[in-house]
């Protein structure tokens, strides 16, 4: 043979046994993935949604929030993807290691002693996976025969055709089993889908906390202040009937009827499987008074009314609203089309008082519009009124700005007001105080912009050195199209209250 032939063969003998352990990695890895996937589906049992959960509770928020803003319904389906091939990786690696140490142990039964250290380290790695031995006892054992059949073919075993034929025949049986088991773990996955559907819930969970941990980051440090999100427990409840319905998820359905091509029933499940979005929103009601606290803000969970009507062919301008607690409004499908139909509350499921299953959030308007226990949308042809409107109440058009005080403290000797302001989807560009009746006026401290300008944000004025024996204090919002808060003060009645507050504060 000459020296070229001579370095052929030593670099096709390179080529192969490098070959053969990729080989080995991947069959041993991925047919270990997808015997699990074939045995437990998406259950929680399943060695990829058992990472999923661990990984939830490492990650960042900030990292979890941007990968569903980024990605949204796909978003799990993505890190099923990612999180399996990391862990076929892992396995494959550990598969091969373990059968090489075993073999090198046992040399005199190399097979026997690779396919039980190899079957052995699986087991130990997917069991600090999934905490449950019965979970993962055929995944192992299926990996530790898949290694232990390409670790047994060296190299020298490869260089006929007849060889290589041989392996490619194992190679397809292997890919032929993944295929089997990956096709018995999709017919199956209907069957897990409730446990699927917790680890999105608790990804959605996890945005909607991020969320509100970044909130509370940009408050002020005051004593008293209103947060910038509000406690579900908290949070202000104004209903037409003295307790709130029942309403049972499996047997709802939102029903869009009226002025469409043809009337569409969607289930709870359906209306979840719409791009989800997680939104900061003020709501304050139309009888919250200038010294009131009708007027609170939330994360809210849920998906656009936008991406609903798509679905629908409309054949009117307006639609009427129906909740189940026999509350009704209209408004045009231009303003339906940018609320958001809400079921989730600060990251939780929406609660049974805050209108269970789904809500309406409507952005700008007063809460009376942001229907609650939602059971039918009807588009029809023009305005037709609302539930208030019939007991003479009005109010539809843009929220009203309004500045509150919630506390005076009186922090080593100083004077500290304060309190919050909103001014609807126009938003909170500064706070006015003044204390001297309204002659002149200084700009208060605010916290910081949450990510939409339709909610509040909280201010403080200090006065550093009182020397008077008492100070005229009013507040007032200038909102975001500079606009000054009017002065004159109204009653809620009938088109929400409007007036600068005031506080007659003494020195001590």
């Amino acid at each position: 043979m000459s020296d070229s032939d001579s370095a052929r063969s030593d670099n096709g003998s390179a080529i192969g046994r490098y070959g053969m352990a990729a080989i080995a990695v991947v069959a041993a890895g991925v047919s270990t993935v997808a015997t699990s996937f074939a045995v437990y589906a998406t259950g929680r049992e399943f060695l990829v949604s058992s990472l999923n959960r661990h990984l939830l509770e490492y990650l960042p928020g900030w990292f979890v929030s941007g990968v569903i803003q980024r990605f949204g319904n796909l978003a799990l389906e993505l890190s099923m993807v990612f999180s399996g091939a990391l862990l076929a990786v892992v396995f494959g690696i550990v598969a091969v290691g373990g059968y090489r140490l075993g073999d090198r142990l046992s040399p005199t039964l190399p097979p026997v002693a690779g396919f039980v250290v190899a079957t052995a380290l699986v087991f130990v790695v997917s069991y600090s996976v999934v905490g449950s031995a019965m979970a993962v006892v055929v995944p192992a054992l299926v990996g530790g025969v898949v290694v232990t059949y390409f670790e047994t073919r060296s190299p020298t075993e490869i260089a006929t055709d007849s060889e290589r034929r041989s392996v490619l025949r194992a190679v397809s049986a292997v890919a032929a089993f993944n295929v089997v088991a990956h096709g018995i773990g999709l017919v199956r996955r209907s069957q897990t889908q409730r446990a699927e559907q917790e680890l999105q819930e608790r990804a959605l969970r996890l945005e909607a906390e991020h969320m509100i941990s970044d909130a509370r980051q940009k408050e002020l440090d005051v004593e008293g202040v209103q947060p910038l999100v509000t406690d579900i427990e908290d949070f202000y409840k104004v209903d037409i009937n003295p307790s709130p319905p029942a309403v049972d998820p499996d047997s709802w359905a939102l029903s869009i009827t009226g002025a469409v091509e043809e009337p569409v029933d969607l289930d709870y499940a359906e209306i979840q499987r719409f791009p989800v979005e997680h939104q900061y929103k003020a709501i304050r009601c139309l009888s919250d008074d200038i010294e009131d606290d009708k007027l609170d803000t939330a994360v809210w969970t849920g998906c656009s009314m936008d991406a609903v009507l798509d679905a629908v062919d409309l054949q009117g301008s307006h639609v009427m609203l129906y909740g189940a607690d026999d509350y009704f409004y209209s408004m045009s499908v231009e303003d339906f089309r940018s609320c958001l139909l809400a079921y989730g509350m600060n990251g939780l499921e929406l609660p049974q008082a805050h209108g269970y299953p789904v809500r309406l959030l409507v952005p700008d308007r007063w809460g009376k519009l942001h229907v609650k226990w939602l059971t039918e949308i009807e588009v029809i042809d023009d305005y037709s009124g609302g539930y208030w409107e019939e007991q003479g109440w009005h109010g539809m058009g843009a929220v009203n700005a309004v500045t509150k005080i919630d506390r005076i403290n009186r922090p080593e000797g100083r004077i500290q007001i304060c309190g919050h302001a909103y001014a609807g989807a126009r938003g909170v560009d500064r706070v006015e105080v003044s204390i001297d009746g309204g002659e002149t006026w200084t700009a208060a401290a605010l916290s910081g912009q949450l990510d939409n300008p339709d909610t509040i944000r909280q201010w403080v004025y200090e006065i550093d050195d009182p020397q008077q024996d008492e100070y005229e204090v009013y507040a007032r919002t200038i909102d975001g199209t500079d606009t000054i808060q009017t002065e004159v003060r109204t009653d809620p009645f009938p088109d929400g209250a409007t007036g600068w507050v005031n506080r007659t504060i003494r020195r001590g």
